[in-house]
């Protein structure tokens, strides 16, 4: 790749040395001089609507949006100056003067507002012209975040967020002049759309209170909050997080602009549902008396874990260990291991024999965002891995990839596929559909998930290799494995065993004791009592410890439960699906009694 033409601009009586195709604010943020905007994102496409961050040109009578202006060799700008800050004033004048911006109700007063900080900037404490008080509505029917469209800026960094980072353009701007509104769906709110995805990108983005998060509003100023980078840890995407906590509590979460995983963006379970939904925590030991599980102290509880090993030597222990524990958990459960006739990991359907030969991805989010060619093979990116569907739909909406999906259930993704096979045929018409459509594509990407794992998908494996090698002068795919439990493909490369059908592994010799590491599975580890037989098999076991951070169907079943904490409250790394290992850091200490699984099994080693 040939590198930019390098130039230099005088901004402000500095020479500053920039790139060519860079633009002047770019150039200008990079020296460190300030100009200020509104409508801009560093993320996003310019735009130059807000008018914030116009600049003059030596020798040219008109003023630019430095955000949205190339800049030229040679040039001299002037970013500072009287006319400049009079303009710039008359512009904030005008907005604060446009719709009903109340700050004292507003949950981004005092320091997160973008257009209350310009104010102060620019020195506004009166506005000259008249207030229009607009009669606008507030729509809070989505569940995560509402709008209000009193406090919109028509900024529009929610609808090329929405656009160019999610790539589902649920907004956009309707109506014209003073009417103009964002609008979602055309006509529709967050509610009843059919395109959001609630991933809560458009609220990061908007500088405003026009958008705003529903469990954050009113929790706490932002720069006044504690901030914490550490990663998510709901798939194995792995994106980082940057937390916010105030008075021992999460006020915020946006995605991490530093992490090379995410850039910034977030999905639905990584923004909300890890603090944003309501569940029922387990904050302190529980041993069964009887028909009832009763509060106890951790020495009581552990106690009992060890007499029941202890006691009766010629029980057949096992071990059921969800794959969110962290990889220094495995040290200890490698020490506990004589201590367990087996121990095997609970991954999804299909999951174990994808785990079995472990292969991570070199960059893969790079490769989709390059690719020309998408093929998704036996994975559900939009329902287990969604920042991955966003990276996905944005190559194909904006640079026009072909995608085509195999072998998969429905999901948002058909809408852009060229080829869409659910069930795959192998008549040689359809075959002849999926070689044209790949014909020109010259950097493929081949996302297969633990579906491929089948006769189905090796079927269709080789017939897509077979194409590939048809072709003249054709790249073979990039290969992504895509998992679909976190810390899966790390953990089973340590030596651990990946189970998708537990009641096979339940009832291949009876167990008498079982300990089941929940870790902190959002529905507690209940999900194991969905396999067929899985249940019974459970209420045979003499004795059943449960370690988990949530009440469940299976707690309910325990004879003794050992709280363990939260992703806000662990420290350690996980594996991502890159082979990247990722820091987990405590956000909050844990609540109640609740320990890291870690200490948990360490201190059954004592």
């Amino acid at each position: 790749m040939i590198a930019p033409k390098q130039i230099t601009v005088t901004i402000d009586g500095k020479r500053c040395a920039g790139a060519e195709g860079q633009t002047i604010l770019e150039i200008a943020r990079a020296n460190d001089i300030y100009i200020p905007t509104l409508c801009y994102l560093k993320q996003l496409s310019p735009w130059g609507g807000c008018r914030l961050c116009i600049v003059e040109i030596v020798g040219s009578p008109k003023v630019v949006p430095a955000c949205s202006t190339p800049a030229t060799d040679g040039s001299e700008v002037v970013a500072t100056s009287p006319r400049l800050r009079q303009l710039r004033r008359n512009t904030l004048e005008l907005l604060f003067s446009e719709r009903n911006h109340i700050c004292p109700i507003c949950p981004m007063n005092n320091g997160d507002c973008g257009l209350q900080h310009q104010g102060y900037v620019h020195g506004i404490e009166t506005i000259r012209y008249p207030y229009l008080y607009p009669a606008l509505p507030v729509d809070l029917s989505g569940p995560y975040f509402g709008l209000d469209h009193n406090r919109c800026i028509l900024c529009t960094r929610c609808v090329r967020t929405c656009e160019e980072m999610e790539g589902v353009h649920t907004l956009d701007i309707a109506h014209r002049g003073i009417h103009n509104r964002v609008v979602v769906d055309i006509g529709a709110s967050f509610g009843t759309s059919d395109t959001c995805t609630s991933c809560g990108a458009c609220v990061a983005a908007c500088p405003t209170g026009a958008l705003f998060d529903k469990a954050a509003a009113f929790r706490g100023k932002l720069n006044t909050c504690q901030t914490v980078r550490t990663t998510c840890s709901e798939c194995p995407v792995g994106c980082g997080l940057l937390v916010y906590t105030r008075e021992n509590r999460i006020v915020e979460v946006f995605g991490d602009d530093e992490a090379s995983v995410n850039r910034g963006h977030l999905c639905r379970r990584g923004r909300y549902e890890t603090w944003a939904e309501p569940r029922s925590r387990i904050l302190q030991p529980l041993v069964r008396r009887g028909e009832k599980l009763v509060p106890a102290t951790w020495d009581e509880a552990l106690g009992a874990v060890r007499n029941a090993m202890n006691n009766e030597s010629d029980w057949q222990r096992g071990m059921l260990i969800s794959p969110r524990i962290t990889n220094e958990t495995v040290s200890v459960l490698k020490a506990l291991g004589p201590g367990y006739d087996r121990v095997g990991m609970v991954v999804g359907t299909g999951e174990a024999a994808f785990c079995r030969s472990p292969e991570f991805a070199a960059d893969p989010m790079r490769s989709i965002e390059e690719a020309d060619g998408i093929i998704i093979l036996g994975a559900q990116p939009s329902r287990d891995n969604r920042v991955v569907a966003a990276k996905i739909r944005h190559s194909v909406r904006r640079q026009d990839a072909k995608l085509l999906i195999f072998h998969s259930r429905k999901s948002d993704l058909d809408v852009y596929a060229d080829v869409c096979a659910g069930v795959v045929s192998l008549e040689r018409a359809f075959w002849k559909r999926v070689t044209d459509t790949l014909k020109d594509v010259k950097h493929p990407v081949l996302v297969y998930g633990p579906a491929a794992m089948t006769p189905i998908g090796y079927t269709v494996l080789e017939r897509l290799i077979g194409v590939f090698e048809k072709k003249r002068g054709g790249h073979a795919p990039q290969l992504v494995p895509l998992p679909v439990t976190t810390n899966s493909l790390a953990l089973s490369k340590a030596g651990v065993e990946p189970l998708d059908d537990v009641a096979a592994w339940l009832g291949v010799q009876p167990l008498d004791f079982l300990h089941v590491v929940a870790s902190d599975e959002p529905d507690g580890g209940a999900r194991l009592l969905n396999g067929k037989h899985v249940r019974r098999l459970l209420e045979e076991i003499e004795y059943l410890v449960v370690q988990a951070s949530y009440e469940s169907a299976l707690t309910e079943l325990a004879d003794v439960v050992l709280p363990a904490a939260v992703w806000s409250e662990k420290s350690g790394t996980i594996t991502n699906f890159e082979g990247r290992e990722l820091p987990l850091r405590p956000v909050l200490p844990p609540r109640g009694e609740a320990r890291e699984d870690r200490a948990i099994l360490e201190a059954l080693l004592k």
